[in-house]
């Protein structure tokens, strides 16, 4: 894993990730989609895992 951090666009799935205790870092403007946010999460085994269930659900 060499990144450090995950970008995460979705609030949903920010709010989802904050609720289980993961480490939100910070929240930015997104530089790819002007007007949106980002929200950035210390990127971990756990939270790679985590993530991948999101992806199962859309």
């Amino acid at each position: 894993m060499s990144e450090k951090f995950k970008c995460v666009l979705s609030m949903r799935v920010a709010k989802a990730l904050v609720s289980k205790n993961y480490q939100l870092v910070d929240i930015e403007p997104s530089k790819r989609y002007p007007g949106k946010l980002v929200f950035v999460f210390r990127n971990t085994p756990e939270l790679e895992s985590e993530l991948a269930k999101f992806k199962r659900e859309a």
